[in-house]
């Protein structure tokens, strides 16, 4: 999945499952895979050469194994190899600073919640959630079909407009 709000788009390596069982799935390739898939989306998004900031699966990237030995298996030797493949990747640097930073077209999240809050706290009702790496974009809102609220009159639908006007802007395969 990628999140797109207000200029910022970031896809996750892992979503929906617990923070351990996410974990456990993590290795190069499934990183490699997610930014591949990013990068080509990134591309269908009229971004011809996208860079791309990959988040550290501990605080900090693990500080060179200070805080864990996840980012030294699995996240450095994943975009070592991206980049060995042409893509321009930079990580594994702690969410936080990518972010602040906001040097990168796109960035890749390990864990739901990594991607999920700096795009809902930037928009919180607008963002729009693409699923990524298959052959056809499909999008939605990314804060879900609020049947909470449906019939009453009362929905917003800026999100939905605006998640229409970013897939009219995609390039077909």
């Amino acid at each position: 999945m990628m999140l797109v709000a207000k200029g910022l788009c970031i896809t996750h390596a892992t979503l929906h499952e617990s923070v351990p069982t996410a974990l456990a799935r993590q290795s190069p390739e499934l990183v490699i895979a997610a930014a591949r898939a990013t990068i080509a989306t990134a591309k269908r998004l009229r971004n011809t050469a996208p860079t791309i900031g990959v988040f550290g699966i501990n605080p900090h990237a693990g500080e060179d194994g200070l805080f864990g030995d996840e980012d030294e298996r699995i996240t450095k030797p994943a975009v070592a190899r991206l980049r060995q493949m042409g893509i321009a990747a930079d990580g594994p640097i702690g969410a936080d600073l990518l972010l602040s930073q906001r040097k990168h077209d796109i960035y890749l999240a390990m864990f739901h919640d990594q991607g999920h809050i700096p795009i809902k706290l930037l928009s919180p009702l607008r963002a729009s959630a693409l699923t990524i790496g298959v052959p056809l974009l499909f999008a939605s809102v990314a804060h879900g079909c609020a049947f909470d609220i449906a019939g009453r009159g009362i929905a917003d639908p800026t999100g939905v407009i605006e998640t229409v006007e970013l897939l009219a802007g995609v390039r077909a395969r």
